[in-house]
């Protein structure tokens, strides 16, 4: 049992979005493209809770806050329909009214004159479940409800309302981050202990022997020497006012509560480690508190025999790299389909390429999922190996400039944070743009890297050096924007927009603060010598082992018109395509020939 696809509608930053699943999944994107909230949508729509909320929706959860009617034209709803394929026998009879079927192959709902392929290899049984939140102007309120898909009416509405009881079938909890300490042991609707007593059909009785005992439980009140002082006092001046019997003397009790108070306030105590002290469950340490989380998670996925589907949000949080490679593990493990969100590469790389979508969403709102297919020049070792330190960071951007190799990488990151702290009014850093700069490792691979980033939808920018026509059309066919350095090779650039003083000055400074590398002293001219000397070891400085680096520190030590034009001109036009300059302002209004002949005049 999984969930395979996700429709929706107006919801929060999303105005449309279809996504595919194909079983466990790590959704991938920049901040706030909307991967938490397509697990509230599925919340919204299989959470066996979320809808027993005294308002399981807002205004704040339409999308752009557009709910109203305005004039003739309905006001707008939210819509998620989340299909659920891989049904067990069991779970196919108990829905045997709203099954539809999934075919695998092409990721298609069959058609009602398709059914008779039901029985085919390679199509489960599934059922749709649909949620419609909108609202209601006439009782001035939000509703919300949701339904199997099937059966319909003639007019295309459907029948049968999908429940709290039918929900839990599929056994999907939303976990919004692993340390949900706060709540995992307390008695609050839908922390993991109230999941744990529905699924084992505990009916806790705690409550009724409770509050009658709170109610007859003075905090303080007339025993107290002094407090009973006061409290005789107010009823002394009551009874002068009201009749005696009903001014008895005030106490202090907590006779309101009422059950939904206890939810909130009842908490699990555990062992602190100090003999005869225990504390509350979310003050305990983090080793301890994802441990119980994920026993608990244990407990739901043993009572349902592992049809469960567990939405986790960023495993890492607060945890060490090799904890959190446990964590996903052992979530995989219990779960019949387990979906995370994460920026951790961690968590991204214990899953496979295809197991990863790369989620983008536009300025309209229209969200778009693409899974990763690795370009047939790149192998999945080499993937694997390099994943921390080339494709995560890529894979989590918006928008990626991919160059030639680690030393125009390196440039061109150095470069643009240089200018943005000189001239911070016309200059930003690249990360600050949204742009991760990619090492293609070649310049062959450049067109290859750039059409498979933009096929995950990202925005892509290309910067390499003279290639020949049919090169340079290949390249600029796969990016949104290909910049062409017009020289052979970058230590080109280098060597004719470095001017000989800059280049002179840096390798006299650089030996003179010790840093010049042993291995080229002999390169560096004798003192007196004219700044055209100081080219060679110059540039043989960026071609030595850490030559990278140096080239961070000598653009650390240039002022603007140090930097390389060309160089120059590339990050301008990267901001450009992030955030367009202004347009012009208009010319002046043209004036009649009288009146510009008395301006000359």
């Amino acid at each position: 049992m999984r969930i395979v696809r996700v429709h929706i509608e107006n919801f929060r930053g999303i105005r449309l979005a279809d996504i595919n699943f194909s079983g466990t999944t790590v959704l991938l994107g920049d901040n706030n493209t909307g991967k938490s909230t397509v697990f509230e949508a599925i919340e919204l729509a299989i959470g066996p809770d979320r809808l027993a909320r005294a308002q399981a929706i807002d205004e704040h959860d339409f999308h752009g806050g557009d709910y109203q009617a305005v004039g003739e034209q309905l006001g707008k709803k939210i819509v998620v329909e989340v299909v659920i394929a891989g049904l067990d026998e069991q779970l196919s009879t108990k829905f045997r009214a709203n099954l539809e079927f999934w075919r695998v192959a092409d990721q298609v709902l069959l058609g009602a004159g398709q059914v008779a392929h039901a029985a085919q290899e390679g199509v489960e049984a599934a059922v749709r479940i649909r949620f419609e939140g909108a609202y209601d102007l006439d009782g001035d309120e939000f509703v919300a409800k949701t339904w199997f898909a099937v059966p319909r009416q003639d007019d295309g509405t459907p029948i049968s309302e999908c429940r709290s009881g039918d929900k839990r079938e599929f056994g999907f909890l939303h976990l919004r981050a692993l340390r949900t300490g706060s709540r995992a042991l307390s008695m609050e609707r839908g922390s993991l202990l109230d999941v744990i007593l529905k699924a084992y059909e505990v009916r806790a009785r705690m409550w009724e022997g409770l509050l009658g005992q709170l109610r007859g439980l003075d905090v303080v009140g007339g025993d107290d020497p002094d407090f009973g002082l006061i409290l005789t006092a107010i009823r002394d001046a009551m009874r002068e006012i009201v009749p005696g019997e009903w001014a008895d003397a005030p106490h202090l009790r907590v006779s309101e509560l009422t059950r939904e108070d206890l939810r909130r306030v009842l908490k699990s105590f555990l062992a602190t480690g100090v003999p005869g002290y225990a504390a509350p469950f979310q003050h305990q340490g983090s080793g301890t508190i994802n441990a119980l989380v994920l026993s608990m998670l244990g407990l739901i996925a043993q009572r349902r025999n592992g049809r469960v589907i567990f939405a986790m949000e960023e495993p890492e949080l607060s945890l060490p790299p090799h904890v959190q490679k446990r964590v996903v593990d052992k979530v995989r493990e219990l779960a019949s389909q387990a979906l995370f969100t994460s920026h951790s590469p961690y968590v991204i790389e214990q899953f496979a390429p295809e197991q990863m979508t790369v989620m983008t969403r536009d300025n309209t709102g229209l969200l778009t999922s693409a899974s990763v297919v690795l370009p047939d020049n790149l192998k999945l070792k080499i993937f694997r190996d390099g994943f921390r330190t080339r494709f995560c960071e890529a894979l989590l951007a918006r928008r990626v400039v991919v160059v030639e190799g680690k030393t125009e990488l390196v440039a061109y990151s150095a470069v643009a944070r240089r200018a943005a702290e000189l001239v911070p009014g016309q200059h930003q850093r690249l990360d600050s743009l949204g742009w991760v700069p990619f090492d293609a490792a070649g310049q062959t691979a450049v067109a290859s890297f750039a059409a498979f980033f933009r096929s995950l939808g990202k925005t892509v920018a290309t910067i390499f050096d003279q290639q020949t026509p049919a090169a340079r059309a290949a390249i600029e066919a796969a990016c949104h924007r290909a910049f062409e350095q017009p020289y052979a090779g970058f230590e080109h650039l280098l060597r004719a927009e470095v001017s000989p003083a800059m280049q002179a000055w840096f390798v006299k400074w650089f030996v003179a603060v010790g840093e010049w590398p042993q291995a080229l002293a002999n390169l560096v001219p004798p003192d007196g010598s004219a700044d055209a000397a100081y080219s060679a070891p110059f540039l043989a400085l960026f071609t030595h082992k850490k030559g990278d680096d140096y080239l961070t520190v000598f653009f650390e030590q240039c002022q603007v018109g140090h930097l390389p034009p060309t160089m120059m001109g590339i990050i301008r036009d990267l901001r450009n395509m992030v955030a367009p300059p202004p347009p012009p302002p208009p010319p002046p209004p043209l004036l009649p020939p009288q009146q510009a002949q008395g301006v000359v005049g």
